[in-house]
């Protein structure tokens, strides 16, 4: 048995020899032809043969049978090279010589224009705020936080409620669009501050002066447009945790966000909660309509209030489409200053001193729920725009029921409550005719409905239709003169209905 295996072993060490007579090896040298360097790098490849040169351009291929062989070399910045090798016994060394390629290519424009530039080639004055302003500059509300810049004022009524002024101007003459769409809450009225959750916005622009072009009759003053952030990157993850904090009203909070990419796919989401105090200032009394108030420790009485915020955003990116939903609530409570929010409170029995933190009458909680879809397509020259918007704004206004007159007093502190939809549709078709013409054409819809309750009444329960269409060229004459011209049409209707005390 013993002799039986080792005849076998014996047997096949000697085909395994034969085999290895007929294989053999192939080495060469690549180099430069125009000064003999090695060509580090350069491959050199036939059917099932292949091999990268070494730094000092030599190469070598093991277990090569016997026959011709055809094989390509090829090396960044030179021509390919295609020599036959017949491989035998005794093969010499190959030398390969390659030449430069000679590439031409067509002109590359390479455009591009600065901020400072951009800024003077738009007929209207702009203003961009940045994240990292809005970071540096935070205030309690979105509004006091861009009252730093220069045009731009609030409206306030206690701390955690304030409204945009532009040049002067306010209310409905101011337009707050988010994410494509107008907000849409009782921007009427000195206490109806904006229900937005200004942690994680990336960017605004700022229309100081007539927009009402492209945004409408509300933006006779001008716009504050919170723009959508950017996309984020594929495959990543980032997040984020902002700990909140103010000594003038005690403020104490916490916001944090999340932002997620997979593939094609992206999802953002964040929550926001802040608590604070009553206001303080520097004084001990202050003068309202001729009446002296004292102050307690400082502080403007019944200015405190919280707020909780929650958004989440599911987007779409892929070649010539970019879609984004977003859902957001801002839900608050605030107190009103008392002695600003009517005079009755003169021969009140409220103790509006027992606790800074506390929340007594008279306050108002509003809750602002928004569904926003933004679409951007490309469709060959033109970039179609389409936002989708739904809002419902629920507000209620609470006050101490004081008797005028013969009426009775009323049984319940809800003095006015305000209950608002909105619905919005906007499309914008942006496209280059040439290259002195910038074109957009536009529509923008709207419809509301406003119910009304409380014992309080100031304005009636409606129903609001408005549609608008717009053109408008930005025609460069040359590279120091853009003239603007556009045309805009809107409809509206308005319905009411009677109101019965």
């Amino acid at each position: 048995m013993f002799y039986k295996i080792l005849g076998i072993w014996l047997f096949f060490g000697l085909y395994s020899m034969a085999l290895a007579q007929n294989t053999y090896q192939i080495k060469g040298v690549v180099l430069h032809a125009k000064d003999l360097s090695p060509a580090q790098g350069a491959t050199i490849v036939s059917k099932n043969l292949y091999a990268v040169s070494m730094e000092d351009g030599a190469f070598t291929i093991n277990n090569v049978a016997e026959g011709t062989y055809s094989f390509t070399v090829s090396h960044i910045g030179c021509q390919p090279a295609t020599m036959s090798v017949a491989v035998q016994q005794n093969i010499k060394e190959i030398k390969v010589f390659l030449l430069e390629a000679a590439t031409e290519l067509e002109e590359v424009k390479v455009n591009g224009k600065t901020k400072n530039r951009e800024a003077k080639e738009v007929p209207i004055v702009t203003q961009t705020v940045s994240k990292e302003f809005l970071e540096q500059n935070r205030e309690n509300t979105l509004m006091q936080t861009l009252s730093k810049i220069a045009g731009v004022s609030t409206i306030n009524i206690g701390s955690g409620q304030s409204k945009p002024v532009i040049r002067g101007l306010g209310f409905n003459r101011v337009a707050v669009v988010q994410n494509g769409i107008k907000h849409e809450a009782q921007q009427w009225g000195n206490d109806h501050g904006l229900e937005i959750d200004q942690h994680g916005i990336e960017n605004i622009r700022i229309i100081k002066g007539p927009a009402s072009l492209l945004y409408g009759s509300d933006a006779i003053a001008g716009v504050v447009d919170i723009q959508p952030n950017k996309t984020p990157l594929p495959n990543s993850f980032n997040g984020e945790v902002n700990i909140l904090g103010e000594s003038n009203n005690d403020l104490l909070g916490v916001s944090t966000g999340i932002t997620a990419r997979k593939d094609k796919w992206f999802y953002r989401g964040r929550l926001t909660y802040r608590d604070y105090g009553d206001y303080k200032v520097p004084a001990d009394r202050i003068s309202y309509e001729n009446y002296i108030f004292e102050l307690h420790e400082n502080n403007l009485r019944n200015t405190a209030g919280y707020e909780a915020n929650a958004s989440l955003g599911i987007g779409f990116v892929s070649e010539g489409i970019k879609s984004e939903t977003v859902f957001s609530n801002v839900n608050a409570k605030n107190g009103f200053f008392a002695n600003a929010h009517g005079l009755e409170v003169r021969t009140s029995s409220i103790d509006y001193d027992s606790s800074n933190r506390d929340i007594d009458l008279p306050y108002h909680k509003v809750n602002h729920f928004k569904i926003t879809n933004n679409t951007v397509l490309s469709a060959g020259a033109h970039i179609l725009n389409i936002d989708l918007g739904y809002q419902n704004n629920n507000r209620e206004e609470h006050s101490e029921p004081v008797p005028h007159g013969y009426m009775p007093t009323q049984p319940d502190t809800k003095e006015r409550l305000f209950i608002k939809n909105t619905y919005s549709l906007n499309f914008r078709d942006t496209f280059k005719p040439t290259d002195q013409h910038n074109l957009v054409l536009g529509l923008n819809t709207e419809y509301q409905n406003n119910n009304i309750g409380g014992w309080g009444f100031l304005i009636p329960e409606y129903n609001r239709y408005t549609a608008g269409v717009f053109g408008y060229d930005q025609f460069k004459v040359n590279s120091n003169l853009h003239v603007l011209a556009g045309l805009r049409y809107d409809i509206g209707r308005v319905d009411t209905r009677a109101h019965y005390d």
